[in-house]
Formats: C-alpha cells, structure tokens, sequence
C-alpha cells in the first residue's frame, strides 16, 4: 500500500498495493488476460479533497474481494494524510454500485471453508465499513444509479450522503433469503428508525432520491447521473475541506459516532446469522430463482 504524498494544490492518484509515483495512476487487481477483470480502487487527492472511486463500471461497480482489501489499504493510507481535510466515495460509470460479486472466485471459495475459517474470512465486509468510518476526515457518498447491498453499506458507513436524481437504494439480502450483515442495520435504525429499517429490509424496497432525502439518508441532491453527482460532491467537499478546521470536525465525528452507536452490540452476531441463512433451503431457491430468472418460492425452511 502506497501513501500519496499530497499537499494543497497537488495531485496524485495511485491505488492499494502499488509504490507507484506521484501522477501515475495504477489499477487494481486484475485475471490474468482474457479474463473478466475483477476491478479496482482508485486514489486521487487534490486540493486536500481525497477522492476514493470504486472503479468497476462495465459489472455496474460490483465489489470483489480485492476491490475490498483495496479499499481498506487506501482508508489506512488516508486516515494518516494530514493534508487530506475531506474524502469523497463515488463509483464510476452509471452505478455507486450494485452490491458484492456474488460470482466472485475469492468469495464463492468462502462459501465452502468450515466454519470457523468462514467466520474469519468474512470480515472483510465490516472491515471494509470500519475502515470508512474510522477515517478522521469528513467523508462523502456520491450515489446515482443503482446502491445496493454491499455498495449502500458503504454509502452508510461514509458522513455524508448525496443523491443523484437517478438513485435507487436498496438492501435485497433478505428477500434473496439471506439476513443483513456488514454490522450496519444499527447505522439504519440511527439514521431513519426500527420501522422503516424493517420496512426497508424486509420488503426490499429501492429509496428514489426523494424518499433518500425524507428518510434522512441524502443531506443534499444532483441531477441525474455520475457527472453530476461527482461535481456536486467535489464542491462540498472543496468547501469543507476550505473552511472547516480539521481538529475539531474529527472530535465531533467521533462524538456523534459514539451516540450512533450506542446500539451497535446488537449486530455483533450478524456474521453467524448470514452463514447460517446460507443453510436454509430459502436461501438456495433464491439463489436458484434468481438464476432461473423467475419469482421464488419460500418454504421457510
């Protein structure tokens, strides 16, 4: 993992794993040729703004397993950059992103280790939430298209949220028979209720830009599309970044974390109970309807 060597003014973007220099712009981990690429993520940092991109956008930004482990060396990297003042989190393309890479070979090798090693491997999920949400900095989400599962946990772990007119949020785990992990349902009850946390999770209902901003998850909107959202986001990120100082916004960060949190004991088994949903006969006719292409049907067994 390299450290950008950033100051106001300058510009370098560079991506976990590499020792790359300032201005060269590295990818991700890729198959070897002739194979589908399993994505990158992306660093560049400009006028003390910090922009992370999942940058995926041909598989609508599904995140792999290496995408993850890449997110979380650049969190590190930034977290120690005291010429960073803001992060931006976006996606490239028409998506924030669609979720984890079910299809992935990393991940589906999870699938079959015993349990013990499967409780262990799974934490790349909530490491890669923590690692969002333990940055000092002030952090943003630029959301348009599509956010959900995996990438609307990351969008959750960031401060601040803004929604792209096109933006369709959701959390489809239960409704493919899975529960809700990556240790975020307590970030949803803090941020709009029990109720509509329930209503979002079980029904699988998609938030348009206007129930994001009623629900209170979106504090500011865009027009349509990654174009926008992206300006949108570097503007109040170059404004934070400008006129907030950065001691005190990370002791109210850590403040008002601390009282988000005040429940988040309760999710400490999420992990169990996402492995243990994999075992239910629910779980496989998801699985197998949604390849199928056709509606399920539950059994609740």
């Amino acid at each position: 993992m390299s450290q950008s060597d950033s100051r106001s003014g300058s510009r370098s973007t560079t991506s976990a794993g590499s020792d790359s220099p300032v201005g060269t712009r590295q990818g991700g981990t890729d198959d070897p040729p002739g194979g589908e690429s399993r994505g990158r993520v992306t660093l560049t940092v400009q006028d003390q703004v910090a922009t992370i991109s999942l940058d995926r956008p041909a598989q609508r930004n599904r995140l792999s397993r290496a995408m993850l482990d890449q997110l979380i060396g650049i969190c590190d990297s930034v977290a120690e950059n005291e010429a960073v003042r803001a992060v931006i989190v976006r996606g490239e393309g028409s998506d924030f992103s669609t979720g984890v890479d079910l299809a992935d070979p990393e991940l589906t090798e999870i699938a079959r280790q015993p349990i013990g090693k499967r409780r262990r491997s799974l934490r790349f999920g909530p490491d890669s939430v923590d690692a969002i949400r333990s940055l000092p900095q002030p952090t943003i989400a630029a959301m348009q298209g599509y956010c959900l599962g995996g990438g609307g946990c990351l969008a959750l772990a960031c401060d601040l949220r803004i929604a792209a007119a096109d933006l369709r949020f959701g959390m489809p785990e239960v409704q493919r028979g899975m529960n809700m992990s990556w240790r975020t349902v307590h970030l949803m009850v803090a941020h709009w209720g029990p109720a509509r946390t329930k209503e979002l999770l079980i029904t699988g209902r998609e938030l348009k830009m206007d129930d994001a901003v009623a629900w209170g998850l979106a504090n500011r909107t865009s027009a349509a599309g990654a174009d926008a959202v992206h300006r949108a986001a570097a503007e109040w990120a170059g404004e934070i970044a400008q006129t907030t100082p950065p001691i005190a916004a990370a002791m109210v960060k850590e403040t008002v974390d601390a009282i988000a949190d005040a429940h988040a004991a309760a999710v400490h088994m999420d992990t169990d109970q996402f492995i243990l949903s994999q075992m239910t006969d629910d779980f496989r006719e998801a699985v197998l309807s949604f390849m199928e292409k056709r509606p399920p049907t539950y059994r609740g067994r």
